[in-house]
C-alpha cells in the first residue's frame, strides 16, 4: 500500500487525483493497472530527473532517476538518463553499466546509440564507439543522423584518423548539418592533413555562418599560422583575448602556444 501512496504523491501534480487499488490474487486487471501506474511514475520521474539535470541540480536529479528505476527497472529511458547523469558526475564505470542496460532494453534507440558512442569514445573504446555511431546514422528513421556523423568524426579525430574524420564531417554536411561542429571539423581535419588553404576556406565558411567559440578561434589561429595570414592571425588573437580571456586557448596564446 505504501508504494501506491507514494505513487499518488508523485503524480498528483499531473493528475486531479489518485485512487489506490488493492492487489487481489488472480485479479489480472488489478495487476495490469499496478504495472501501468508504475510505468507512469517511472516516466514522470525520468522527465523530472532530465529537467533537474539540465538545470544543474544533479543531486535532485539523481534522487528522481533512482526513484524512476525503483518504480520500473525495465524502463529504458530511465537507465539512459541515469547513464548521462553518472557520466556527468564522472562515475564512468557505473555510467557504462547504465548505458549497457539501456541498450539491452532498447537497442533500436538511435539517440541512445549516439550518446553511448560518445561515452565509449571518451573512454578510448574507439571501435565500439564507431559501431554505436554507425547504428545511429544508418537508421533511416533517425531524424538527426548528422549529429551522430559529427560525433563519429570527432571520435576519429581523437583516435588520430584525420582522413576518416574528414569523410564523416563532409558526410554530415551532405546530410544538411547546420551545427557548427561539422564545418569546424572539416577545417580542423583539413589542417591536420596538410591542406591548409582548403582549411582556411572552410574556416571562412564557418565564420560566415557561426559565431566564434574559444575552440573555433584556436583552430582559426592555427590555420592562420599555417597559411601565413598575419592580418587574420592578429584579428583572431584579439577576439580570443577579448571574448574568452580565461579559456585554455587564450592561456595557450599567452604562453606562446598559439603565436
Amino acid at each position: 500500500m505504501s508504494r501506491l501512496l507514494t505513487l499518488c504523491a508523485v503524480i498528483l501534480v499531473g493528475l486531479s487525483g489518485c485512487a489506490t487499488t488493492g492487489m487481489q490474487g488472480g485479479d489480472g486487471d488489478s495487476i495490469e493497472r499496478h504495472v501501468g501506474e508504475n510505468r507512469q511514475a517511472a516516466e514522470i520521474n525520468t522527465e523530472l530527473a532530465a529537467g533537474y539535470m539540465r538545470e544543474g541540480e544533479l543531486k535532485v536529479a539523481m534522487e528522481k532517476i533512482k526513484r524512476a528505476i525503483r518504480f520500473d527497472s525495465g524502463y529504458a529511458p530511465a537507465h539512459h538518463v541515469h547513464a548521462l547523469l553518472l557520466q556527468r558526475l564522472g562515475e564512468t564505470d557505473e555510467a557504462g553499466d547504465a548505458f549497457a542496460r539501456a541498450v539491452r532494453l532498447d537497442g533500436d534507440n538511435s539517440d541512445l546509440a549516439n550518446n553511448y558512442g560518445g561515452f565509449l569514445c571518451s573512454q578510448g573504446d574507439y571501435e565500439r564507439a564507431q559501431a554505436m555511431f554507425r547504428r545511429a546514422y544508418d537508421d533511416p528513421l533517425y531524424e538527426t543522423p548528422e549529429y551522430a556523423l559529427v560525433n563519429s568524426g570527432r571520435c576519429y579525430q581523437q583516435a588520430g584518423d584525420q582522413a576518416q574524420a574528414l569523410a564523416q564531417f563532409r558526410r554530415a554536411l551532405d546530410e544538411g548539418a547546420r551545427q557548427p561542429g561539422a564545418l569546424l571539423g572539416v577545417a580542423q581535419a583539413l589542417l591536420e592533413t596538410g591542406e591548409a588553404d582548403e582549411a582556411a576556406e572552410a574556416m571562412r565558411r564557418y565564420e560566415s555562418r557561426h559565431r566564434h567559440t574559444a575552440r573555433s578561434l584556436g583552430v582559426a589561429i592555427a590555420i592562420d599560422r599555417a597559411v601565413g595570414d598575419e592580418q587574420a592571425l592578429k584579428n583572431h588573437r584579439l577576439i580570443l583575448r577579448g571574448r574568452f580571456p580565461d579559456s585554455p586557448e587564450a592561456q595557450a596564446l599567452e604562453q606562446g602556444g598559439s603565436r
